[in-house]
């Protein structure tokens, strides 16, 4: 089933609110390398892929995972020089930051299957 479309607004507020929670006085810090990825993602509005791929799902069932989240992913995923799926699964889960950044919250990333069921569809 097709998720609500997130605008690129709110897109903004849940790295920000991710941001705030996870690297304001934590254990978790930023370096220099982190912000090229999180100024690049912030400035690109995915938030038109769930149109582009709107015929590919079906209207009824469980609610998919946002296309963009997945195709930010998918993205990052180049950005950082990953070429294997199943390394970029595990490193979403064990890298916080490239779970928020992607529009995921850490913790509750995408598996393996799930990647490739996207590609697949497009």
């Amino acid at each position: 089933m097709l998720p609500s479309i997130r605008p690129h607004a709110q897109y903004h507020a849940f790295v920000l609110d991710q941001l705030r929670a996870h690297y304001s006085g934590g254990i978790l810090f930023l370096v220099a390398n982190d912000w090229p990825f999180i100024e690049k993602f912030w400035l690109l509005d995915l938030s038109g892929t769930a149109s582009l791929v709107r015929d590919l799902y079906a209207s009824g069932g469980i609610i998919a995972i946002e296309r963009a989240n997945l195709l930010r992913a998918y993205l990052l995923m180049l950005q950082v020089g990953q070429t294997s799926i199943t390394k970029w699964v595990d490193e979403l889960r064990r890298v916080p930051l490239y779970a928020m950044i992607t529009g995921f919250l850490p913790g509750h990333t995408p598996g393996i299957g799930t990647f490739y069921d996207f590609f697949d569809r497009l």
